[in-house]
């Protein structure tokens, strides 16, 4: 199952967030995944929050992929709460 959700902020900035079930190969375990797209008001196309120009985009490299994911997220302005609010969305579907 797979659940889309666009907030616009304040700043005009739109982001998308993309909540998706995946299956733990190893155990079988059910987990969220999360992933936060972004777009400004001068974009035409939604693109992660942390691309080759931004100046934390190298210390992602370093990173594993969690907590890159966790950087991008804080990185894109949305909040704890627009989040719990589109998982609760997607859980109710």
């Amino acid at each position: 199952m797979k659940h889309e959700k666009e907030v616009t902020l304040e700043t005009g900035r739109t982001i998308k967030i993309i909540l998706s079930e995946a299956v733990r190969p190893n155990n079988h375990e059910v987990m969220l995944d999360l992933d936060v797209l972004i777009r400004d008001p001068k974009d035409e196309d939604f693109h992660p929050p942390i691309e080759q120009t931004h100046p934390k985009y190298w210390k992602l490299k370093s990173m594993d992929s969690e907590k890159s994911r966790q950087m991008q997220i804080k990185y894109s302005g949305i909040t704890d709460k627009l989040i719990r609010k589109a998982i609760k969305e997607f859980r109710q579907n």
